[in-house]
């Protein structure tokens, strides 16, 4: 069996805790913000060329079915 921790040991072991458990949040905090802007980023470039499509539909309309030979 393990010896209980005397009080100065106790505080060590929790401000590690602590120091962990801020590094930890730091790090999730930071990769939620890394999926958010590559999430923006793509729907933003998805946007973008549905518009270049849409406007190149525009200038060069396919004609109609009927007419071609």
């Amino acid at each position: 069996m393990s010896q209980p921790l005397t009080p100065s040991e106790l505080t060590a072991f929790r401000a590690r805790q602590k120091s962990r458990s801020r590094a930890l949040a730091l790090v999730l905090v930071a990769l939620a913000v890394l999926f958010f802007v590559v999430t923006i980023v793509k729907i933003r470039d998805g946007a973008e060329a549905r518009q270049k499509a849409m406007a190149a539909r525009a200038a060069h309309p396919a004609p109609a079915p009927h007419l071609v030979q």
